[in-house]
């Protein structure tokens, strides 16, 4: 468990899956075991799993990455303009793909949602899914990030107090001079390491839940389900490309940079990640493209880079937010601008949080789901096609980084 699986292994197992849920009917059964009862089994054990470590994940990253800063002062001069620059990329990242997303509508056939075409059925009446986002506000938006109860927010999944009582925690901590503190510290950087090692340990199985994923989405299939995963996935694609050839290009051209030698110099680490879809697995080929063929400071690259696979996940949260949007539309909920500023917000926040190791973004995008209460259901539909896209997130996220440590160089 200690090694991912590999990328051709999850594209055999998602090429599996859909042959076995193309050639397979919801009504076949063997030894009286029906197929499709079996495959919904597996398939929510897995979306359970990665449901169990939402909240320790989150707020040991996030706690774990505040209050291992240096020094306070460390947010001022080359750590201030970092965080400001990644915090920067990652909102018109959002904004791109919230944009896109609400022009191409790739979730709405026929000017309503296409939930049942898809062979999606909410836990939840439509009517009352509806209906209950009529309940949102900006009164009841502040009201939750300030619900003043962590226990009972952690019970009922109040991601917004969660997250807000996580960086007032990360602060805390680092502005501590009490010895006694570094035990806290030690704590939370533990529980971090730990909920890493248990992501690893989930996403070990991953082949397996797409597999399952996708064979029983398949089965639910109809002919109008492959143009709207077709819609979605070009949806991803083309924000994606925005915001790496033409958003990066602008950044580097308006600092006065080589754009066609910076893109040509980190090719070796665009093609790891790609292959990885890990930006945490990318640092040590990332510092090395930077510092040896654009020839950039040593000491300010080794700041950067390993910073940057922490808080920067530019891809990662434009399809957190494309994703759940999607997902509204084929629910037919309209969402409204207090509703998109919100997912806008979980999604620069948890980017933030989310682990630099492959498929995370999915924490993040159920964490996002149940704060607009929406059903986790349609996930499984996402991660059945998702492999390609991370992997275009993942070399989104990474050059991300070494355009900050371009600009920032001098």
């Amino acid at each position: 468990m200690e090694r991912l699986p590999s990328s051709k292994l999850i594209l055999a197992f998602l090429v599996l899956g859909f042959a076995t849920g193309f050639f397979l009917e919801k009504s076949d059964s063997f030894f009286g075991i029906n197929f499709y009862n079996l495959l919904d089994l597996l398939s929510q054990l897995f979306l359970n799993s990665l449901k169990m470590i939402v909240i320790p994940l989150i707020m040991s990253s996030l706690i774990h990455t505040i209050s291992s800063f240096s020094s306070l002062n460390e947010f001022s001069n080359l750590g201030f303009k970092t965080i400001l620059f990644y915090l920067f990329t990652s909102f018109v990242a959002i904004l791109t793909g919230i944009t896109l997303v609400n022009i191409i509508e790739p979730g709405i056939i026929n000017g309503k949602g296409a939930a049942d075409l898809i062979g999606l059925e909410s836990v939840n009446s439509l009517s009352g899914l509806i209906n209950s986002q009529e309940n949102v506000s900006i009164n009841s938006f502040f009201l939750n990030i300030f619900s003043g109860n962590i226990f009972h927010s952690i019970a009922n999944g109040n991601m917004l107090f969660i997250i807000l009582f996580s960086i007032v925690i990360g602060i805390a901590i680092r502005s501590s001079e009490n010895k006694s503190v570094n035990i806290i510290k030690d704590f939370w950087s533990g529980t971090y390491v730990i909920f890493l090692k248990i992501m690893h340990y989930i996403l070990f199985f991953t082949p397996y839940g797409v597999f399952c994923l996708v064979a029983k989405a398949v089965m639910n299939f109809t002919p109008e389900s492959y143009s709207i995963l077709l819609t979605f996935f070009t949806t991803v694609v083309l924000s994606l490309a925005i915001h790496f050839f033409i958003f990066y290009s602008l950044i580097l051209m308006f600092f006065k940079k080589n754009i066609i030698k910076h893109y040509k110099a980190m090719s070796p680490a665009l093609l790891l990640a790609f292959s990885s879809s890990s930006s945490v697995a990318t640092i040590p080929v990332t510092t090395k493209c930077l510092v040896d063929n654009l020839n950039y400071k040593q000491d300010r690259v080794n700041f950067i880079i390993p910073l940057g696979a922490t808080i920067n996940m530019d891809g990662t949260a434009l399809f957190e937010c494309i994703a759940v949007i999607f997902i509204a539309q084929l629910y037919g909920v309209d969402l409204s601008i207090v509703e998109q500023f919100l997912i806008l917000f979980l999604a620069l926040i948890t980017s933030i949080g989310v682990a630099g190791i492959p498929s995370a973004s999915f924490v993040a995008i159920i964490v996002i789901l149940g704060a607009v209460g929406l059903p986790y259901e349609a996930v499984a539909i996402i991660l059945g096609i998702d492999r390609v896209l991370d992997m275009l997130r993942t070399s989104v996220n990474v050059f991300g980084d070494s355009c900050c440590a371009s600009v920032l160089s001098k």
